[in-house]
């Protein structure tokens, strides 16, 4: 059987997993600190996400 390329899905998969046991392996030698969002924090994030899909949408109905 001929060897083949790596189709993109499996090599984004392969550097997606690399970057979680980095991840991991920072957040157990101390040096990333994970927490929960405060609700202010939260508050901010999902008004900046709705204005993203506000432009999405508008960006959209404009070019179709």
């Amino acid at each position: 059987m001929a060897h083949r390329r790596p189709l993109q899905r499996d090599i984004a998969a392969a550097k997606k997993a690399e970057r979680q046991q980095e991840m991991e392996r920072a957040i157990a030698e101390g040096r990333l600190v994970v927490r929960a969002m405060t609700a202010e924090e939260r508050e901010q994030s999902d008004a900046r996400a709705a204005a993203a899909k506000l432009r999405g949408a508008v960006r959209t109905k404009r070019y179709t």
